[in-house]
């Protein structure tokens, strides 16, 4: 069959298509739906990958809180660690704690008795106070701790309570 151009003069009564054109026609809608799948695909992806993207935000939100949790547990873990070393070694300065401790207690001049545990009970014996104060030794407190009776009640200064304190904070902040 020739390939020339034939030009109509008259209109066509009848369009027969022949096998080849058939295959044209049929390659043709592949083509389309080829097209129209694609298309619906790369929106479906587009959709699922939307999807995937927000769940890593999420991720990475709830691992980034929960790496800086560990965190302040691991820093709060060495810190208990490291004090207590220290505090058994004797390496603070028990009067200073006092005499903090008294001075927060804002009792003037009144009179109050500090419980302290028998060793900084002893390393304060020749240490002199405010009138009034008396320094007395109280096994069931322990070390680095001081607790101040006075007449409106008893101010405790404990190593735990601050470190209870110091984590509550932490984990206020990070909520």
């Amino acid at each position: 069959m020739s390939r020339e151009r034939v030009e109509l003069t008259a209109p066509a009564r009848a369009v027969r298509l022949l096998a080849h054109g058939a295959e044209a026609v049929r390659a043709l809608e592949l083509e389309q739906a080829f097209a129209t799948g694609h298309a619906a695909g790369r929106d479906e992806a587009g959709a699922v990958l939307d999807v995937a993207v927000a769940r890593l935000a999420t991720l990475e939100e709830e691992s980034r809180g929960a790496l800086a949790r560990a965190a302040v547990e691991l820093g709060l873990a060495i810190a208990k660690k490291l004090l207590r070393r220290e505090i058994a070694q004797g390496h603070y300065d028990i009067e200073r704690i006092v005499r903090e401790t008294l001075h927060e207690a804002a009792i003037g001049r009144s009179p109050c008795v500090v419980h302290l545990h028998p060793a900084d009970h002893a390393t304060l014996a020749a240490i002199r106070f405010r009138s009034g104060t008396k320094i007395a030794l109280d096994e069931g407190v322990p070390r680095a701790d001081v607790h101040v009776e006075t007449a409106l009640g008893l101010l405790v200064r404990d190593v735990d309570g601050a470190l209870e304190a110091i984590e509550r904070r932490l984990a206020e902040e990070l909520a």
